[in-house]
């Protein structure tokens, strides 16, 4: 049943292909100005209108697929033409475009080893701002250091 406004669709646009062809009238009651690519949203949203939710729904996901598809495909097709324009230049696209080189992380996560641990078994590296756990403590008379790790060979006092 859902695929039947899909073949609705695609019926529609090759008679009016059709007609527009062979000059046979008017297709439906449009106006004259309106140029193809709207017809299709207007019929589209004409179609929307009689969908339930789920069908809707359903659309959405595969609206969604297509235009991720679109996408791709266009990505592709310009790093083609990237890929050819620097093997004109003689250079390597890889080596340009960094493509093999290492990146730094960006999502704030750290690799340090912890310098701090509350006994509640939260952790702190020592760098960038106290967490709050640090501050309350130092607020209240507490010493940070309270909370320092042995490092390696140290002894824990």
């Amino acid at each position: 049943m859902e695929n039947i406004y899909l073949h609705i669709i695609q019926i529609w646009f090759y008679i009016r292909e059709l007609q527009t062809e062979y000059g046979k009238g008017t297709v439906m009651a449009e106006k004259p100005d309106r140029n193809p690519p709207d017809d299709k949203i207007t019929l589209i949203g004409e179609i929307a209108d009689e969908l339930t939710a789920q069908q809707l729904k359903q659309v959405r996901q595969m609206i969604e697929e297509k235009r991720r598809e679109k996408i791709d495909e266009a990505k592709e097709q310009v790093i083609a033409r990237m890929r050819e324009e620097f093997a004109e230049l003689d250079l390597d696209f890889d080596e340009v475009m960094g493509v093999n080189r290492r990146r730094r992380r960006r999502d704030g996560a750290s690799t340090l080893p912890p310098k701090y641990r509350s006994p509640d078994g939260k952790e702190w590296s020592g760098r960038g701002y106290a967490p709050a756990w640090i501050r309350e403590y130092e607020e209240a008379g507490g010493n940070r250091e309270d909370y320092h790790l042995p490092e390696n060979g140290e002894q824990d006092v």
